[in-house]
């Protein structure tokens, strides 16, 4: 080997050597500044990724409005996520809405004053059906409890007439020969009652019609 070479030999090996140090000095300095802690601005950053405030944010709150979950609702459900959801019925009984004598919300209360107004399709352009004010009597069957009106106006407000007629009743006159038995089975009135409207036991709502006094 000449002269020549073997100086080229020891350049090569001089860089390569320095490149070593260059890349053992940087593993260190990224390692340490991995254990240094977050900064104010890094906590203002993430903390804004979950402000409740913002209505891009995938957020749900307690009843003490503190963040409960946060979750992408395009991938499966964490367990944080969950229980996120799992609040907000627990959040909407403790809001300031009307409650009946039971202490659930009043949704019909909530119509009747103008407290709500939802949107009546998800698509825009679908023409809005108005509710239908038609009252029907029904005949309750024993002798000691009040019949029945049946507001259609109220119902027609949040349901369409397809919901009910004619899969669960029989749009015709003393076709429907319902009984309390078969409306606690959850039967007829019964889809709803007791399940997402108020509970069968409070009479009173219903059967608001008395019945004529018999005459000798």
């Amino acid at each position: 080997m000449n002269a020549s070479s073997k100086v080229d030999f020891l350049k090569v090996a001089v860089l390569f050597s320095l490149l070593i140090m260059f890349g053992f000095v940087m593993s260190i300095s990224v390692d340490a500044e991995a254990q240094q802690p977050a900064k104010k601005g890094d906590a203002a950053a993430a903390t804004k990724k979950v402000d409740p405030t913002d209505p891009t944010s995938v957020i749900y709150l307690d009843t003490a409005g503190k963040a409960a979950g946060v979750g992408d609702p395009n991938k499966p459900a964490g367990e944080a996520y969950k229980a996120g959801r799992g609040w907000h019925p627990a959040a909407l009984a403790g809001a300031n809405l009307p409650k009946d004598k039971y202490g659930l919300i009043d949704w019909a209360k909530l119509v009747r004053e103008k407290l709500v107004k939802p949107r009546h399709s998800l698509d825009p352009a679908e023409e809005e059906m108005p509710p239908l004010p038609m009252d029907v009597l029904i005949e309750a069957k024993g002798d000691f409890v009040a019949n029945v009106i049946f507001p259609h106006e109220m119902h027609t407000y949040w349901l369409k007439c397809e919901v009910c007629h004619p899969k669960i009743f029989v749009p015709s006159a003393g076709q429907n020969k319902m009984s309390m038995v078969e409306i606690a089975q959850g039967q007829w009135c019964g889809r709803c009652h007791g399940k997402v409207a108020f509970p069968l036991s409070d009479c009173k709502k219903c059967h608001t019609s008395p019945k004529k006094t018999a005459t000798k």
